[in-house]
């Protein structure tokens, strides 16, 4: 398979996707992974898409999630992966409150896994990260936050979401063995975000844990007009800065 190629897949089609799409999912293999590996998955939700670009972060723009892993995977940065990304183009895309509706990450896992097998690939179960960036962690019910108490995801990693007390909670409160980390930049957010009180309620959860090390937060000091989408563009944001949170680990566990 090309270093290059996304392998699309059907996955809740009728409820994420507008009229005239199809195939939710895509997922790509690292160019250091060979037939046979058991592969950690990466799967990255998306923010608002109100344009409605079919796969975005794995749609060949400079948004392109190959283009941040494959190099950290070329430099032995990250072990072999697979990163996938749900796809949604619907209306319910274009809202906050609405996008990725009851998104469900092990039947994501299980449709991942069956589109890897005819190359040769399995999804290591014990090793499946769901990630999110903007819009698709800010409502409770939807998104990222299927993934928390979730057995099929051991580690949640939100890339600047919505950030109140209550979000603070939720994350913070996620089982103990469950690794939730968050990295955020206050450079151009003025919408609301509480960034005093998410950290209070998060880091005081993770002060009652077995181990506070599976909770960190993250600020990321990212700049300019577009800081929100250069974020994800850090390699420090996948390759990981402190710690737990380091992707090289999990990748190579």
């Amino acid at each position: 398979m090309g270093t290059g190629e996304v392998i699309t897949f059907p996955f809740d089609d009728a409820r994420l996707l507008a009229p005239g799409h199809h195939d939710a999912g895509g997922v790509w293999v690292s160019p250091n992974a060979r037939s046979g590996d058991r592969l950690p998955l990466f799967i990255y939700l998306h923010g608002l898409n109100r344009a409605q670009i079919l796969r975005r972060w794995l749609h060949a723009s400079h948004w392109d999630l190959r283009a941040i892993v494959g190099p950290l995977a070329d430099a032995g940065r990250v072990g072999p992966m697979a990163v996938a990304v749900p796809a949604t183009t619907a209306v319910s895309a274009r809202a906050a409150r609405t996008i990725y509706p009851d998104f469900d990450p092990r039947a994501f896992v299980e449709a991942a896994d069956r589109a890897l097998a005819p190359r040769g690939f399995q999804i290591d179960r014990a090793r499946v990260i769901l990630s999110a960036h903007s819009a698709s962690g800010c409502s409770m019910r939807n998104g990222l936050f299927r993934g928390v108490g979730n057995t099929a995801v051991q580690t949640i990693l939100d890339i600047d979401c919505c950030m109140d007390a209550s979000s603070g909670r939720l994350l913070g409160g996620a089982p103990p063995d469950q690794r939730v980390i968050v990295a955020y930049q206050d450079w151009m957010w003025n919408d609301g975000r509480r960034y005093a009180d998410f950290r209070r309620m998060f880091q005081r959860l993770a002060a009652r844990l077995p181990d506070p090390s599976n909770r960190v937060l993250e600020r990321y000091d990212v700049r300019g007009i577009d800081a929100h989408n250069d974020i994800v563009d850090r390699p420090a944001t996948l390759a990981a800065g402190v710690g737990p949170t380091d992707l090289l680990e999990v990748t190579r566990q």
